[in-house]
């Protein structure tokens, strides 16, 4: 009985071992890898040009944008 579970708690810890092992290897590798980065600068990025949304308008909106232009339009009017 003693015998058996030593021997469980062997077969565990070597579990246990390899997925630590395995683990650590993960991250150093992952490490090694961020060494291998270069770091950017402006010069290497690709700017891209970025389209406007087409607006969902409908007539009583486009009655108001209409208004309001008129409204700042009358501002130079004045004074004749």
């Amino acid at each position: 009985m003693f015998y058996s579970s030593m021997i469980e708690i062997k077969n565990k810890n070597n579990n246990i071992i390899d997925y630590i092992s395995k683990t650590e290897q993960y991250f150093l590798s992952d490490i090694e890898y961020q060494h291998n980065i270069k770091k950017t600068n402006p010069h290497d990025l690709i700017y891209l040009v970025r389209t406007k949304e087409k607006e969902n308008t409908n007539f009583l909106s486009l009655v108001i944008k209409e208004v309001s232009k008129g409204f700042y339009d009358g501002i130079y009017q004045r004074g004749y």
